[in-house]
């Protein structure tokens, strides 16, 4: 895995919010940029793999995206 450099842009941008699709987005954010838990909101997996919700528990999950819009 290949990280790129988000401390600039997070730190000098109005960046609020950090959304994170599933667990191993969540997991390997998390690693690398553990001082910016504070902005990070995990919601699950869109992943075909995710038959675990259906896709209007997925819907209601992801409209917390459109309060920071």
């Amino acid at each position: 895995i290949r990280y790129i450099d988000l401390e600039e842009t997070l730190d000098n941008t109005k960046i609020d919010k950090i959304f994170l699709n599933g667990n191993k987005a969540y997991s390997l954010f998390i690693k690398k940029y553990p001082s910016y838990i504070d902005r990070v909101i995990k919601l699950p997996s869109t992943s075909s793999a995710n038959a675990k919700m259906s896709l209007d528990d997925l819907v209601q999950q992801w409209k917390v995206v459109k309060d920071y819009l």
